[in-house]
């Protein structure tokens, strides 16, 4: 196996692991308990996830990427380029109703269609958009629609079951406009009898509530799919891992717009208040998913740098078969014959994962076709 095609399978299951994990902190105890059970807010939990993408970027500075001129290790001297608030523009929105998405639908549902989206964009950007060269494509399409029908697979049959939650008995309920740090039962009883101190709810029930939560993980297969588009545009120096301070940068622009535009329309039309943080609550759970999400976010770039649109982001979308795993093994969500059907969709979904890998063309064509 060549250095490029380690690097960037090496870098795909690093990403896989991160997505399909970063997640995991939305269902803790802590978490599930803010706003009467319904969760935090998420463009406050998309701010924790952009804050930590802002101060892992400068990892790319220090961290060596290999050069196939050369044939050696080098070290990145990242160029900022404006396409990184595009790439921004594509995540943070997405990002948010990835969040509402598993809060109203379910992590498996949820996680399961924008994958699903996400393999079926990037295989349109990268075979019929950039042209990216493939062995071949009717195989490469064979492959995806594999990986796809696993991951709905495992989508399907990773649905928790309705006793399969965890308790949180350990939280009082938070919301919005309630002090996180205050446990009095007697402010509670005020709260609780005193709708006009609280904001209306924001989360339906039922199925209104998950069809809006399909709807959210829809927008973000479509339209969160794309944040790895814009570098194929920008220029080679600002490509891989020299494309992660950008992309930070960027993101972090648009999430402070979002909150500027939020407190504008509360201020402006009142409504629903402006979201809390919950710091004290969420700091914990909040900088961990950033963190683990950033991360896999580096390596997605060094993987679709290296394995190309098609083929390297494609592969990292299976991050639901580790998604699953923590659903089956640690939640306990999936139980009796349906974690066979589970492991039997996992196993089409990883066969998929090995055709798209060997339908990348490597040295024949060009690594990392961004620089087209």
């Amino acid at each position: 196996m060549s250095p490029p095609l380690f690097l960037g399978l090496t870098s795909a299951i690093i990403a896989t692991f991160c997505f399909g994990t970063f997640a995991v902190p939305v269902k803790s105890p802590a978490c599930r308990s803010i706003n009467s059970g319904a969760g935090i807010h998420p463009l406050a939990f998309q701010s924790y996830k952009t804050l930590c993408c802002l101060l892992t970027s400068w990892l790319a500075l220090v961290i060596p990427a290999y050069d196939e001129d050369s044939g050696g290790w080098v070290r990145v001297r990242p160029v900022i380029t404006a396409w990184g608030l595009v790439s921004g523009l594509f995540w943070v929105p997405g990002g948010v109703a990835a969040i509402y998405a598993v809060q109203n639908a379910g992590l498996a549902v949820a996680q399961g269609t924008w994958s699903t989206l996400i393999v079926l964009v990037s295989f349109i950007w990268g075979i019929f958009i950039f042209g990216e060269e493939v062995k071949s494509i009717p195989l490469t399409m064979l492959s995806s629609f594999i990986m796809i029908s696993g991951l709905i697979g495992m989508s399907v049959y990773g649905v928790p079951t309705p006793d399969s939650s965890l308790p949180n008995s350990k939280y009082s309920p938070l919301s919005d406009s309630e002090d996180p740090i205050s446990s009095d039962p007697r402010l509670d009883s005020i709260l609780n009898s005193s709708p006009g101190l609280l904001p209306p709810p924001t989360k339906p029930s039922g199925r209104s509530s998950r069809f809006k939560g399909l709807a959210a993980a829809v927008f973000n297969g479509v339209w969160g799919g794309s944040i790895m588009v814009p570098m194929h545009y920008a220029p080679p120096s600002a490509q891989g891992l020299g494309y992660v301070i950008s992309f930070a940068i960027g993101a972090t622009t648009v999430t402070l717009l979002l909150w500027i535009a939020v407190a504008a329309r509360w201020r402006c039309f009142g409504g629903p208040p402006v979201p809390r943080l919950h710091w004290r609550v969420m700091w914990k759970e909040g900088l961990l998913a950033g963190s683990l999400w950033s991360l896999g976010n580096i390596a997605s770039m060094v993987s679709v740098q290296v394995l190309e649109e098609a083929v390297g982001y494609s592969i990292c979308q299976s991050s639901l078969l580790i998604s699953g795993l923590w659903g089956i093994f640690y939640f306990k969500e999936v139980t009796g014959f349906n974690r066979v059907k589970w492991g039997a969709a996992a196993v089409m979904c990883l066969a998929g994962i090995v055709g798209l890998t060997a339908m990348h063309k490597g040295d024949e064509g060009t690594s990392g076709g961004a620089g087209r």
